[in-house]
């Protein structure tokens, strides 16, 4: 009896290895990819990285961070409430200027634009 037990234990044992496994490998096949892209801001290129896939035909945007050489005070803070607004939509076509930050908004959504010609 107890060498059934032992021959359960370890495919058990087994069982749960190979299940553990195919999480992983499921996760890294799902897992959105970062597409860079460009855009032109007041004084300087503002550069994105998009994490973003396409689930059952439409785009998800998973997260973005960014660079810019425009003033850290006014660029900051109209390119995070394009981010949280794309994040909501996931739709870049929503974005519009933020007010007194109009050239740094442009370039954003510029190089979010080119980051998601990208995605396929």
């Amino acid at each position: 009896m107890d060498v059934n037990v032992e021959k359960i234990r370890k495919y058990c044992v087994i069982a749960f290895i190979a299940v553990g496994l195919a999480a992983l490998v499921m996760e890294k096949i799902n897992a959105p990819e970062v597409y860079e892209g460009q855009g032109e801001g007041f004084s300087d290129t503002i550069v994105v990285q998009v994490a973003a896939k396409k689930e059952n035909g439409k785009l998800k945007v998973y997260d973005v961070k960014y660079q810019h050489g425009d003033t850290d005070e006014i660029a900051t803070p109209a390119i995070e409430e394009l981010i949280a607004k794309l994040k909501e939509t996931h739709d870049a076509s929503t974005l519009d200027a933020v007010s007194g930050a109009s050239y740094t908004s442009e370039g954003f959504i510029e190089a979010v634009n080119d980051a998601l010609s990208k995605v396929q």
